[in-house]
């Protein structure tokens, strides 16, 4: 024992200015992230907003009891069904997200990833996930944060050009939120979008 573990300081000790590098290369950036799935109460029934191909919802799956994944386009449904289709606990729904598939309360968690730039009314579509949410539930918004990227709007049909704080922040304490948190995220030096940010919130108990 003593001796494996001398020959792992002296590992570490010959290469910590080269680890990052190290385990980049032995296995990727994406396995500790996904790892930290598992502080997820496994009981959660949770909503993929805006789900599209239903990369999301694969990743969450092992880790919940139910993900609910709604999308508006039934090409990028068939695109999930067929992702998911060993997956026996995702439930995928056609629906707009401003009028969501979803019984009141029947969520504990909702996520929406890189889909509120898609919303003509996304207040609207914050009030639906407060409806579906129970009281003390979370949500999770991932999107864009301001840009001056206009081609987005031609080419990928973008309807808003990102958020700031302060405009989410006032959308989601009008739907019903609060414990509102807003963090830009690390820029990836690999993409060539806009930067992140990711806002939290919780639906209030009372109101």
């Amino acid at each position: 024992m003593s001796d494996r573990r001398s020959r792992s300081q002296e590992y570490f000790s010959s290469v910590a200015g080269q680890w990052d590098a190290v385990r980049l290369d032995l296995f990727g950036d994406r396995s500790p992230l996904v790892a930290m799935l598992a502080l997820i109460d496994p009981d959660l029934t949770l909503a993929d907003l805006g789900a599209g191909t239903g990369q999301l919802s694969a990743t969450l799956a092992p880790f919940v009891r139910r993900v609910i994944a709604v999308d508006a386009s039934a090409q990028m449904l068939a695109a999930a069904r067929a992702r998911l289709a060993e997956t026996t606990n995702v439930d995928v729904r056609h629906g707009e997200l401003e009028s969501l598939p979803i019984a009141n309360a029947e969520v504990d968690a909702a996520v929406m990833s890189l889909v509120l730039h898609y919303i003509a009314e996304p207040a609207k579509a914050l009030g639906e996930v407060a409806r579906v949410l129970r009281p003390g539930g979370r949500l999770v918004v991932i999107d864009m944060m301001p840009h001056d990227r206009e081609e987005y709007r031609v080419q990928m049909g973008h309807v808003w050009q990102g958020f700031p704080e302060e405009q989410v922040t006032d959308w989601l304490s009008a739907a019903g939120f609060d414990g509102i948190r807003y963090t830009p995220l690390p820029v990836d030096s690999a993409a060539t979008g806009p930067a992140l940010f990711v806002a939290v919130a919780t639906k209030a108990t009372s109101r």
